[in-house]
């Protein structure tokens, strides 16, 4: 119990950074009754992801956590229902901007990869689904697109959707989102990306090689369309190329961690819902690969403030 504690005082440390980072402020109103911090239950939220609790499931395991309580500066916990007001009013480009915050905490990353996963908006069983037939009927789903860092397997942006989209649609802002905010030298991508216009950006926008597999590789050079898929097609290193699949390994690893589904039925809540996974994902991450320095540093800055 004494490693669990602990590890969540971590995760607290980590929030309240990204949180001065973002300067978001600790009350939306003056007319808020200062209860309870915004850096309170922003942190609430990310825990419940990490601990894949209900509202009502977050707020009993507290009450019986006093250390983590006293840590946060919970004099008394709120109800569920404050909780889920909350999500309902948060802006969402709050939670977009915790998650560009990461970029001055992670290291800078030199390659990185973009994909789209499903994650499925119905909670019923797969098991029982498939024994009523279920299974063979299209369930409904977000698409998520991600840029990944496949050296550190850590999420940078990330695009959702509930219609079924061509995947360069959600790509094309994303890159042009990941040129503000980070330099990476090599972008991975599948065939679904293959589009001219997203070489261009890779190469003009991002100042980035666009290793990406092109289709119909039986078509000759001067027979394919569009200068930059031209000047890539003769060059393209297969075998380095096979570095792409470290984002589905991290795929894989964000939907055991944090489950494939989300709980929530209202559109607004469901992005919330996974923006949240994602700060904790990349949280987890870090307290994983060992930044005690980081921490440290973070610890004498929350003292100082």
């Amino acid at each position: 119990m004494e490693i669990i504690i602990n590890k969540f005082k971590k995760v607290a440390d980590f929030c309240y950074e990204l949180f001065r980072i973002a300067e978001l402020p600790l009350h939306f109103s003056k007319f808020s009754n200062k209860i309870y911090s915004n850096f309170q239950k922003l942190f609430l939220l990310v825990y419940k992801q990490f601990r894949k609790f209900t509202y009502e499931e977050l707020l009993t395991d507290l009450s019986d956590n006093y250390d983590l309580r006293v840590y946060l500066g919970l004099n008394k916990l709120p109800e569920y229902t404050t909780l889920i007001k909350f999500a309902k009013k948060l802006p969402m480009n709050i939670l977009e901007r915790l998650v560009t915050a990461f970029k001055k905490i992670i290291p800078q990353p030199k390659k990185v990869a973009i994909d789209s996963t499903g994650i499925s908006l119905d909670n019923a069983s797969p098991h029982y689904c498939k024994r009523i037939g279920l299974a063979f009927k299209k369930r409904p789903f977000m698409k998520t697109s991600f840029i990944v860092d496949i050296e550190n397997y850590f999420i940078l942006l990330c695009k959702m959707r509930k219609k079924t989209r061509h995947d360069t649609i959600d790509a094309k802002p994303l890159i042009r989102k990941l040129s503000k905010h980070y330099k990476p030298q090599v972008l991975y991508a599948d065939r679904g990306y293959d589009d001219n216009e997203i070489f261009k950006l890779c190469f003009e926008k991002l100042k980035a090689y666009p290793l990406i597999f092109q289709k119909n590789l039986d078509v000759p050079k001067h027979r394919r369309k569009g200068i930059y898929r031209k000047q890539t097609f003769e060059i393209f290193d297969y075998g380095e190329y096979l570095q792409r699949n470290k984002i589905e390994t991290l795929n894989s690893i964000f939907k055991r961690k944090f489950n494939s589904n989300v709980k929530a039925k209202n559109h607004k809540m469901q992005k919330i819902e996974i923006l949240t996974r994602i700060i904790a994902h990349n949280i987890d991450r870090l307290i994983k690969t060992g930044k005690n320095v980081i921490l440290t540093i973070l610890k004498i800055t929350r003292v100082s403030y």
